[in-house]
């Protein structure tokens, strides 16, 4: 995409070949659109290419050159359901053959870099237009990506196949814990993880999202299982439950050191048949049990 301005260079002889942005602090990317006589043919293709390499050599030099393609000698115009044409657009006995990305820090030093095309020689002219910003995208560090396979190993390698022997690997001596009072470490993270597959020995975790942002990863799970054991001191049921949380882990030295949890207990009161269901409305309950 490009905006909607756009500048054309005509045909001009220069003797200044080299001019290049002063301001490289705040720069912008620029499209050279290459516009050439139907009659251009390898000879005059022959003729520029020493001068092209010369000049895309100093811009990739200086920073300057992004990219190029050709445009394929193939198109079709399509104009309508029924309208379909083999040919290319020309206009004033032009047409579009190639592309140049470059960068500069404004319009006026890319059409400055514009001027210094060979093919300006040949009667062709360089339309210059700047390239809209390309949204920004998300990289994450070493460390968020090794912070996100942990997680990603504690529930589905390590919980669902309840390895705990492994969770000193990924579970600091210094884990606060999720209200365990000064319980620290395995032991802390343990005690409120095996209540919850105590109540519920078939349990699973089904990770839907999974975030990192600096020393932090974001969870947002659900876990299905069957309510065959005492749950905080509430007998058995034997309902299928299904549950979903959302955990913010920080991570130290790859191992976690803290957790934040926020679930949906009283959806789990209500499947398990401790919380009457009408005792909300229809789209209470299903608000609450999304949550």
């Amino acid at each position: 995409m490009v905006l909607s301005f756009s500048y054309s260079l005509f045909a001009q002889q220069r003797t200044d070949h080299f001019i290049y942005p002063l301001n490289s602090k705040k720069m912008k990317e620029y499209m050279l659109l290459i516009h050439l006589p139907l009659s251009y043919g390898p000879d005059q293709a022959s003729a520029l290419r020493e001068k092209w390499t010369a000049l895309t050599d100093q811009w990739k030099a200086n920073g300057i050159f992004v990219s190029s393609f050709v445009f394929p000698g193939e198109s079709y115009i399509v104009a309508g359901t029924n309208s379909v044409t083999q040919k290319d657009i020309v206009s004033n006995g032009l047409k579009v053959v190639s592309t140049i990305i470059i960068r500069a820090s404004d319009f006026k030093e890319a059409v400055q870099l514009a001027q210094n095309c060979p093919i300006l020689e040949q009667e062709g002219i360089v339309e210059v237009r700047e390239v809209q910003p390309r949204p920004e995208t998300k990289t994450w560090t070493a460390e968020e990506l090794n912070n996100k396979k942990i997680i990603q190993n504690l529930y589905e390698d390590i919980l669902n196949n309840r390895k705990y022997d492994l969770l000193d690997s990924v579970i600091s001596p210094d884990y606060i814990g999720i209200g365990n009072g000064d319980q620290k470490g395995v032991t802390s993270f343990l005690e409120t993880v095996q209540a919850v597959i105590n109540a519920f020995p078939d349990i699973q975790w089904h990770i839907i999202d999974l975030m990192a942002e600096g020393d932090k990863v974001v969870v947002r799970w659900t876990w299905t299982g069957t309510n065959t054991g005492n749950f905080r001191g509430i007998p058995a049921s034997n309902n299928k439950v299904t549950d979903s949380a959302i955990v913010i882990y920080q991570l130290a030295a790859g191992k976690v050191i803290n957790a934040w949890l926020q679930g949906d207990r009283l959806g789990v009161l209500m499947q398990i048949g401790v919380i009457p269901p009408d005792l909300i409305s229809t789209n209470q309950a299903q608000n609450v049990t999304a949550r």
